[in-house]
């Protein structure tokens, strides 16, 4: 029989020790990501991992890529090719449009390895490649975008919501044809990859 209360406060001790511990570790495990792998989630902001004079590109463009990319021009100027590694998508019209128009401006190659995966609402980021190529294996997916009301689909020709497309199309050197045969590419709602065929007749790729 312990009288002198010594074991019990001894537990208690190692107790806080253990919970201060797990605590840290859990605080650290957050610092370093989701992943301990350091791989980037489909729905995570995108990032630019450099490699000689390639940035490989993962996760979502959003608010935070155009920044992203001006910051990776200016501390690596040498880099002259984006590999779009896992592109998941994009959050808005705008977010994408002006990530894309940085990727021209800087005059960058855009380039789809074997493995790698472009969603639709990525498309017109890789569109804006001063050059563009992909890999036998690469994924460039197409499907009708879709703006929380409305599928480009399902709507008429002449709809005011399909001119910011077809201009996008036009400055970037790829025949119109490409933007409605990819709101029909796919069942509305979903996606498919592109064929060899389609990324050299739409002039999707350029070497």
């Amino acid at each position: 029989m312990f009288t002198s209360g010594r074991f019990p406060r001894m537990i208690t001790i190692r107790a806080v020790v253990v919970s201060a511990f797990l605590i840290g570790a859990s605080l650290l495990a957050g610092c370093m990501g989701a992943s301990s792998n350091g791989a980037v989630a489909d729905d995570d902001s995108a990032t630019f991992t450099v490699q000689g004079n390639t940035a490989v590109m993962r996760g979502m463009i959003d608010r935070s890529t155009s920044n992203a990319i001006i910051d990776l021009m200016s501390e690596n100027d040498h880099v002259r090719t984006i590999v779009m590694q896992r592109v998941t998508g994009s959050t808005g019209y705008r977010e994408l449009r002006d990530a894309a128009r940085l990727i021209r401006d800087y005059r960058l190659t855009v380039h789809v390895p074997d493995g790698g995966y472009v969603a639709p609402a990525a498309m017109d980021f890789f569109i804006a490649g001063w050059k563009r190529s992909a890999d036998a294996g690469a994924n460039i997916a197409v499907g009708s975008w879709f703006d929380g009301d409305n599928y480009g689909v399902d709507l008429p020709r002449h709809n005011s919501l399909h001119y910011g497309y077809l201009t996008w199309m036009r400055e970037n050197g790829i025949p119109e044809d490409f933007y409605w045969f990819s709101l029909t590419a796919a069942p509305k709602g979903d996606e498919r990859p592109l064929t060899r065929e389609e990324l050299i007749r739409f002039r999707l790729v350029t070497q």
